[in-house]
């Protein structure tokens, strides 16, 4: 009987909510047996419901290097993959793609994927950049294939020598991946004042929106100097931050103390449905360092919403600077605050980009295309024939 079972690493509950409903969706109706490996989540029984029909294996894994830890995640991966006996892996994000990786090939799945969503070497120095860069050449060496989350993370992949070209894939001609594309439901301009009303925004103050992770790599800390600056040149404007502060990658205790006290900012945590506040926005503003492919940019521009971001990797895949919104170098808030205060200005210009944005993701970006891609990849490498184990492991070996 053929083995249909696909097994999806990730390094976090968080990360398997926010990048694996659709897929593991799609999996199933395919006809195969999806498991997930990925540390417990708070709520373990809450959080199955979410996902029916699919099998959850519970991983301890910490974000950040820790050497005992890991070592201790790698033997609990082998041993699942060794009982689950899967006929394909795809393990995601970088932690997983290393310990997830290493395992599959040492358990010997035979076919496996490694999906690169982003480059976490690019913000690291000195040796932490070199040991990043080693892992993330391990995490290729371990796969039979390599989807790009874009083009600029594939060519930077290529730049770098992650991995060969032809072992890297983009399931499409920008990204590997997309959002769901829904009619724009109708708000009545009654609840925008109420929701309004309850963040103790004023009616007149323009409102910039963030959506993320708050740490310094997605540039939290320019996002509030942008602000400051844009307040201190007469400007009504407040802050919307949604996301949750993380302690790996922390901003200074400046930006925190200001996003925790001041009056215009509205931080609300983590909010599973971030759609309806979008529609409150002026423009959504998004200063990171790196992306692999920056999704809420997408459900910015889906909204309607006029985008001011940078020229990061993943970025530029789903931004074009001038046309479908605003691009900035990373780090430089100045910069920032000037696109934000044209956005503001020019409300014409900013709807043109806007409308035009809105067009790109309908044309470019419907998540259906890209999970019937990754659909027909999943099916024909667990069709194929097992890879000659002692071959496939000596090639792997030369290229790490």
């Amino acid at each position: 009987m053929e083995n249909r079972v696909v097994v999806f690493g990730m390094n976090s509950s968080f990360a398997v909510r926010q990048f694996l409903p659709e897929v593991l969706a799609a999996v199933r109706r395919r006809g195969f047996d999806a498991v997930v490996a990925a540390p417990q989540p708070a709520e373990p029984a809450a959080f199955q419901t979410s996902f029916p029909g699919v099998r959850f294996r519970h991983v301890p894994m910490k974000r950040e290097i820790s050497l005992l830890s890991d070592i201790g995640s790698l033997c609990c991966l082998w041993f699942l993959l060794r009982s689950v006996r899967p006929a394909l892996t795809n393990m995601s994000t970088p932690k997983m793609g290393l310990l997830g990786g290493l395992a599959a090939w040492l358990a010997r799945v035979p076919h496996r994927i490694y999906t690169l969503r982003g480059l976490r070497y690019e913000t690291a120095r000195s040796w932490k950049r070199k040991l990043l860069i080693a892992c993330e050449k391990i995490a290729c060496g371990c796969a039979h294939r390599v989807i790009c989350i874009s083009r600029s993370v594939r060519q930077a992949a290529i730049q770098e020598g992650l991995a060969p070209a032809g072992k890297l894939v983009l399931l499409g001609e920008r990204v590997s991946e997309g959002i769901t594309i829904e009619p724009r439901p109708e708000i009545r301009g009654g609840d925008l004042v109420h929701l309004r009303k309850q963040l103790r925004i004023p009616e007149e103050a323009a409102v910039l929106g963030f959506v993320g992770r708050l740490t310094r790599d997605k540039g939290v800390c320019e996002l509030v100097r942008c602000v400051q600056i844009l307040q201190r040149e007469g400007r009504a404007v407040h802050l919307l931050l949604l996301g949750d502060f993380e302690s790996g990658d922390s901003v200074d205790r400046g930006t925190m103390e200001w996003i925790c006290t001041n009056p215009a900012a509205h931080w609300l945590g983590f909010v599973p449905n971030p759609k309806p506040y979008y529609r409150l926005m002026s423009a959504f503003v998004f200063p990171t360092y790196r992306e692999g492919l920056g999704k809420v940019l997408l459900e910015a521009a889906a909204a309607g919403i006029p985008v001011v971001s940078t020229t990061a990797t993943g970025v530029v895949d789903v931004v074009q600077d001038g046309l479908t919104g605003i691009l900035v170098p990373p780090g430089d808030a100045p910069a920032l605050a000037r696109a934000v205060g044209r956005m503001l200005d020019e409300p014409e210009t900013a709807a043109r980009m806007a409308r035009a944005a809105q067009s790109m993701i309908r044309e470019h970006f419907d998540n259906s295309f890209y999970l019937a891609r990754l659909g027909e990849m999943i099916e024909s490498m667990a069709a194929a024939d097992r890879p000659p184990a002692r071959r496939q492991l000596l090639q792997e070996a030369r290229r790490l």
